[in-house]
This record gives structure tokens, sequence and C-alpha cells, in this order.
């Protein structure tokens, strides 16, 4: 019967085709828990979800490729960004982020690959949907750069006080994600880089679940059946989300990474009972104190689903938060209680024993 695969002692994990992802640690000697991501041209990759962290920061530096970055702090309050290699951005705690290479952004709203500049947009949501003011000036700035296209010119704009580069589509997106070189906590860090670890691992595994001995024997005997009667197609949807429900069981434990998973319809409902004008043509803001409402409202909403499908993933699948097979030496500590964590796993554990 198969095993994990043991990841601990790898410096660097390559996820193997259409995702391509290559994870390279060994940053993490000179600077401390610095994790270098590789997205390949035609990667099937659509990113990390939207989240947040609660306890530090975290940076992106871009070193290579063009990437898409998303930020939001409320309804209106939402930035998408487009740039080239030299561009270091910080997520401060409850910041709604996500990266992505860039043509990921342009595939999904139809939208041609030109090296557009950075741009900051109008947007309806959390999910970076943008608006269709935002959508013109793409298409405008689109045709006015159709001239040096066709002669081969490579324009990057990035943030205001960077240092210009050239990036183009057909490069490999590199990224380095670290905690904020100012934070005080560092001790977050080593919870960073065993995040990125799991996940990595966990996704190079996931092909493996339904035949490894902790798995249920009822999933072990379904995968067992011909190809007639479980297809091909049934069989990868479900290790797709037995690996969606094997990540929330990693981010129920201390790893400090909230998923964004929907939020309550405060703003639907208050414009449902006014009659549906916030929805017309000119319609005006919804005031911000319901708009504060319905962004808050995720934290609870993820907090709740996480808890429950990590339940799930533990209790009904087998499943662990953390695996020793990708945990290095230096690592095996990360998740111990830091100062004033004590008191909060007393609590919970005293509600699990309740349960």
């Amino acid at each position: 019967m198969p095993s994990r695969i043991s990841t601990r002692d790898r410096t660097t994990i390559v996820l193997p085709s259409p995702d391509g992802r290559t994870y390279d640690f060994t940053k993490s000697k000179d600077d401390p828990h610095t994790v270098q991501i590789t997205v390949p041209k035609n990667s099937s990759d659509k990113g990390l979800p939207s989240y947040w962290s609660e306890e530090y920061p975290v940076m992106l530096h871009s070193i290579q490729g063009r990437c898409h970055t998303f930020e939001g702090e409320g309804l209106y309050n939402n930035v998408d960004r487009f740039f080239g290699g030299g561009v270091t951005e910080t997520y401060y705690p409850f910041t709604l982020h996500y990266w992505q290479r860039e043509e990921s952004w342009q595939t999904a709203y139809r939208l041609t690959a030109t090296n557009e500049p950075t741009w900051r947009g109008w947007f309806n949501g959390v999910d970076g949907r943008p608006s269709a003011r935002f959508l013109d000036q793409h298409r405008h700035q689109e045709s006015m750069r159709q001239e040096c296209e066709r002669k081969g010119a490579i324009i990057t704009a990035i943030e205001e006080g960077s240092e210009r580069t050239t990036s183009n589509h057909e490069d490999d997106l590199i990224v380095e994600l670290l905690p904020a070189s100012d934070w005080h906590k560092r001790e977050y860090g080593k919870r960073h880089e065993l995040l990125y670890r799991q996940t990595a691992s966990m996704t190079l595994d996931a092909p493996l679940y339904p035949s490894l001995p902790s798995t249920p024997l009822p999933i072990r005997l379904l995968f067992k059946l011909p190809s007639f009667l479980f297809p091909q197609l049934l069989r990868e949807w479900l290790i797709a989300q037995f690996l969606s429900i094997q990540l929330l069981t990693l981010y129920s434990s201390r790893v400090d990474f909230h998923p964004y998973l929907g939020s309550l319809p405060y703003t639907f409902l208050y414009g449902l009972y006014h009659m549906g004008k916030y929805w017309l043509p000119f319609a005006p803001r919804f005031p911000e104190w319901i708009c504060r409402m319905q962004w808050t409202s995720m934290l609870l909403v993820s907090h709740v689903k996480v808890a429950l499908w990590s339940k799930i993933g533990k209790w009904v699948l087998g499943m662990k938060d953390v695996y020793d097979e990708y945990t290095p030496v230096h690592l095996e500590d990360a998740l111990d209680p830091l100062p004033g964590e004590e008191s909060v796993e007393g609590t919970l554990r005293a509600g699990d024993s309740m349960v």
C-alpha cells in the first residue's frame, strides 16, 4: 500500500503538469522562511484563494514575469494591480489579498494579453471583479499599445517610486513570499514556511489519498472500481474535493491563513428592503455601516466553515492538519503555542472535550 511522499528533507518541491508550480525553500537559509514560487506559462494553477492573515504582515516580491495582485479592505476599497519584476507589496493583517499570473485574470474576463501598466480601478466586490468603467479603460489602453506590440516593445509600468523593469508574458512568474521584514514577532516566520511546505506536499500527494492506509475503507474501495463504473473525470473531481478539504484542515491549525469563503448578504437584504434602488443605474452607494457589516462578516463565515470542514477532514476522512512527512526538523516546533496562545488553546481543548 502506498505511503505519503516524504518532502521534509527537500529544499525544492515541483508539482507535476499541468500545474507545474515550483516551491523553492533554499533562500530560507539566508533570509529565514522566505518561499520562492515559480508559476510557468500555461500552468493550470489559478493561485491561492483570496485570504488574509490575522497575526503578521506578508510581503510579496515579484522577481520575474507579469503579476496580478488583488488587495481589499472594504466593498468600495478594492484594488487590482498589474506589474512586472522589481515590485514589493506588503499585506497587513486583515487585508484580503491574492496573487496570480496576469493572463489568469485576463482569461477570466476575456481580455487579450497585453503589457498594460499598473491600474487602480473601480470594483464591485471582494472577488476582484472589474467594473465596466475599468474594462473600458483596459480596452482603450490596449488599442493605444498595439503599435508598440507590433514592434515587439514591452512596456511595464509599476508602482510610483519603484524601479522600472521589463517583463514578458512568456516569462515564468517568480515571486517571493515572506513575513514583513520589520515585523517584531519573527516566530511567525516558521509557520509561514510550514504553510507553504504543507500546501505543496499535500497537492503533490493528492492523487495518492484514495489508496493511503489512513483513508477510510469505503473511499479506497470506491476508487478500486473499474473505469466504466467510476469514470476518470469523476475520480479527478473527487480527488480535487478531497484536496480542498485537506487544505481547509491545514488552515485550521496555527498557520494564520484565513481563506475568503463568502460573507453574509447584508447589502443584498438592505437593498431589498429599500425596493432595489441600490441596483438601479446611477444608484447611490450603500451606507458605510452596512458595507462594514458585510465585509467583517467574512471573518465569521471563514472561521466557521474552516472549523466545520476541518472536523469532517479529521473525523470522517482520516486527515491531519500537518504531517510529519512534510515537516523538516527546524519546523517541528512551528505550531507550539507562542506567548498569549496557551490560554486560547486551553479554552479550545475544553470545548472539544464537551462535544
